[in-house]
């Protein structure tokens, strides 16, 4: 029939059957995507509205972005 161990010879292999199910998941699905809503350091970023970098605004009580005043 099958060459294949036994399923619970081949979850014990893995290290249990949280390991394994990973494993095959990502076997079947692939790896994990990253999003590109992950936190990073956006403060070096430029003003949609000025065109100055974020870290030169002034920011509000309330979290609003000031931009700078013309030199």
């Amino acid at each position: 029939m099958s060459d294949k161990a036994p399923l619970r010879d081949r979850v014990r292999e893995a290290g249990g059957l949280y390991q394994w199910f990973n494993a095959t998941l990502i076997r079947l699905a692939g790896p994990p995507h990253v999003s590109p809503n992950l936190p990073r350091n956006r403060d070096g970023d430029t003003c949609a509205h000025c065109g100055r970098r974020k870290d030169e605004h002034t920011r509000s009580d309330d979290g609003a972005l000031h931009c700078p005043t013309a030199l």
